[in-house]
């Protein structure tokens, strides 16, 4: 991640609430081998992009990969000039 991308905060914020347990999170750790990220929370943070962006996200066009760090969130969808969101509204 570059040092002018920032993490928006509803993840972070959204991670710590599912996550009590657990003390940090890097924007590089893997968050589906740690457990941090799991099928439903998952669903749960798939919805929240959507309605930061505000529009839908298709399951068809995205990977686990692309929400297996914080990082990747960020870039795969917050990131300037990204490579389309798969907006389908």
């Amino acid at each position: 991640m570059s040092p002018t991308e920032t993490v928006p905060e509803f993840i972070t914020t959204f991670l710590r609430a599912r996550c009590p347990d657990i003390d940090s999170v890097g924007v590089d750790d893997d968050l589906v081998e740690s457990g941090v990220l799991n099928s439903m929370h998952f669903v749960e943070l798939l919805y929240l992009i959507e309605a930061e962006l505000g529009t839908e996200i298709s399951l068809d066009e995205v990977t686990t990969d692309d929400f297996r760090t914080i990082s990747r969130i960020t870039q795969r969808f917050f990131a300037q000039g990204r490579s389309g969101s798969g907006g389908t509204a």
